[in-house]
C-alpha cells in the first residue's frame, strides 16, 4: 500500500486528463476538516465512534472502521520497516 491508507489518489495525480480540471466549490469535495492533518498516531487513536461520524458521507465509509485501523497497521509497518 506504499503510505496509502485508502483509495487509490494517487490516480488522480497521475492522470493525464487532470491537466484540464478546474479547481471547484462542490461541498462534496471539501476536505474533512477534523482528519484532515491528523498524524499516523492520531489516526491510529480514532474511535470507531469519531470514525463514523466523520466519514458518515464519504466514501472511506465503505472500509468500515475495522479496516481503516488494518490499512493503518500496514502503513505503519511498512515506515517502520524502512
Amino acid at each position: 500500500m506504499e503510505g496509502w491508507a485508502f483509495g487509490c489518489d494517487i490516480c488522480q495525480d497521475v492522470c493525464p486528463w487532470n491537466r484540464f480540471s478546474k479547481p471547484n466549490t462542490e461541498n462534496h469535495f471539501i476536505p474533512i476538516p477534523q482528519v484532515l492533518n491528523l498524524s499516523l498516531k492520531e489516526w491510529e487513536d480514532i474511535s470507531e465512534t469519531n470514525f463514523k461520524q466523520y466519514f458518515k458521507q464519504s466514501p472511506i465509509a465503505r472500509t468500515k472502521w475495522k479496516g481503516m485501523m488494518r490499512n493503518i497497521k500496514a502503513i505503519k509497518q511498512h515506515y517502520t520497516s524502512l
